[in-house]
């Protein structure tokens, strides 16, 4: 069954044995209690021939204790649902959580963050009510429908056989409109990510919008988005209740038609009236959970779209790990190197550089606790060359050497101009959630040059940053990365362009910072150094023509 595995690896295959025991022990009371009706007016038709009412009281009395039982066993069994589902939920969410932040470090980020709020929100959501929920109701029925059958077989074959025909009509229902099911599911999901899309860009982009006074058109594009994802929903639950009511009433038919046939049995003395009451109560137990089992497969098989995707992050997690990270101790070199991004690699974010030789025969090499520089115009992949220096790509020819060694990839830390921050304290923002000594925090911020910053805010580090860091400036926020990759050990920062949009004053007191760190190799690509900066810097190259050549500087 698609997505079982799930399941045991998040409670195991005792906890499912239990709650099937369970769910058997409650479908066999369910169909006990027709029985007992039967027994019932059976009692009630022999006290009208006998004139006593012992019997009836007798009878009476076992169905009230039975009944009791049976309230008790439907309380253990929700309360059992209900922590398996929470269990399996919590640990597919986790399982796509890992699988996200494994493609993200990779360098293939599996869709922008629409497609992941979608995944771990609507998704999930889906999941949980039509797939999880459902195979356990699913589990219930069919163990209802075959206890039934069962005790149809005891009270008269006949009867059981045409039964279990019958039951067959509901069943193909769902089969008619598998592939309608499941492109509409398709279908939601893509409206869902396009319309988290457009509440991301809203929300992200506020300043933007009030600036140049576009709220009503921005307006205009959710209303369409969100037309178009209750649209998608809506002919979904058309065909779903085109679903169930096409096999309830297959199935209110047949129990109909079996209600009829007892009666003629009946008639020529071949059941009692007990019985013709049991037969219709366990068709009806038989029949309902028929046609809704019919409807939770048709929602079941919508879902696997959905476990298409969580499937295929899943399998990242069991993929074998790259390169093993290790700390440059001596130094880093590109040797040989050729690469161009190819639509295996970059992706949409190549752009036009698809096919574009980037490197060419390139060859450098970086010592420890010098700092670099890399010049170049726009495109000419400088970003690029950090990206192999850091493992994040691999080229098509050459190697990159840790202290001389292949295979490896070095401990770094980008730097990016726009550095992420968390919605939460300073200290988390440094720390990334991570346990260390006071003093060492203390000296990665007063290394950071951020010491200043720290005393200035109401709470010191326990003051929330707020959304992308939006309390601090530009500034401040590089120099909390940087204090992030001091406290974590980083000895190789990788900067990209780390300070293009900073005003001149700010730009060169980050720069201050990354150049007084004299145990901490760096590597700066920029657009632009001025003849002052790069006396700074050990090394100035050039990158032109795919080849890094050194620069005199004067």
């Amino acid at each position: 069954m698609r997505g079982f595995p799930y399941i045991r690896r998040a409670v195991g295959t005792t906890r499912v044995a239990l709650f099937v025991f369970v769910e058997a022990s409650h479908s066999i009371l369910s169909v006990g209690i027709a029985l007992l009706l039967s027994a019932l007016l059976d009692a009630i038709s022999a006290a009208i021939a006998t004139k006593g009412v012992e019997p009836i009281g007798r009878v009476a009395l076992i169905a009230c204790a039975y009944m009791v039982v049976w309230g008790l066993l439907i309380i253990v069994c929700g309360h059992l649902k209900a922590a398996l589902v929470r269990d399996v939920m919590v640990s597919m969410r986790q399982r796509v959580m890992e699988g996200l932040l494994v493609a993200g470090a990779t360098g293939d980020i599996c869709g922008g963050s629409a497609d992941h709020l979608t995944l771990l929100g609507q998704n999930m959501d889906t999941l949980e009510s039509d797939w999880l929920k459902g195979m356990c109701d699913m589990l219930a029925s069919c163990l209802q429908i075959a206890v039934a059958c069962a005790t149809l077989v005891y009270i008269n074959p006949l009867v059981a056989v045409i039964s279990l025909v019958g039951m067959a009509i509901p069943t193909l229902v769902p089969r008619l409109f598998a592939k309608r099911l499941g492109a509409q599911q398709r279908k939601i999901i893509a409206s869902a990510t396009a319309y988290n899309g457009r509440v991301r860009d809203a929300a992200q982009g506020g300043e933007v919008v009030r600036s140049f006074h576009v709220e009503d058109a921005m307006g205009a594009l959710h209303r369409a988005a969100a037309r178009l994802l209750e649209g998608d929903k809506a002919s979904l639950a058309r065909t779903m209740v085109l679903v169930s009511g096409a096999a309830t009433t297959a199935g209110a038919i047949v129990q109909f038609a079996i209600m009829g046939l007892t009666g003629v049995f009946a008639v020529h003395g071949l059941m009692t009236i007990g019985s013709v009451v049991a037969v219709t109560q366990l068709s009806g137990q038989a029949i309902a959970p028929v046609a809704e089992l019919s409807g939770k497969l048709g929602q079941l098989k919508a879902t696997y779209p959905i476990l298409d995707k969580v499937d295929a992050l899943a399998a990242r997690l069991d993929t074998p790990a790259g390169p093993s990270s290790c700390v440059m101790r001596h130094t880093i070199e590109l040797r040989d190197v050729d690469f161009s991004y190819g639509r295996d690699v970059g992706g949409a974010a190549a752009g036009d550089r698809a096919g574009k030789p980037i490197a060419s025969d390139l060859s450098v090499r970086f010592e420890r606790g010098r700092k670099y520089a890399i010049v170049g115009e726009s495109g000419s992949g400088k970003s690029t060359i950090l990206k192999l220096v850091a493992g994040q790509l691999r080229p098509a020819r050459g190697e990159l050497l840790v202290d001389g060694h292949a295979g490896r990839v070095p401990d770094a830390a980008f730097i990016h101009q726009g550095v992420f921050l968390f919605d939460d304290s300073l200290r988390s923002n440094i720390t990334l959630y991570q346990e260390f000594p006071r003093k060492e925090v203390e000296r990665a911020i007063e290394r950071a040059g951020l010491a200043g910053v720290v005393a200035a805010l109401p709470d010191g580090l326990g003051t929330r940053v707020r959304e992308g860091g939006s309390r601090l400036s530009g500034g401040e926020r590089q120099r909390v990365a940087i204090a992030r990759a001091l406290l974590h050990s980083k000895g190789l920062l990788l900067v990209d362009e780390a300070t293009s949009a900073l005003d001149k004053a700010t730009a060169a007191k980050v720069e201050d910072v990354l150049l007084s760190l004299g145990d901490v190799t760096m590597i700066e690509v920029t657009h632009h150094l001025d003849e002052g900066r790069a006396r700074r810097y050990d090394a100035v190259l050039t990158m032109r023509d795919g080849r890094l050549l050194p620069t005199e500087v004067r």
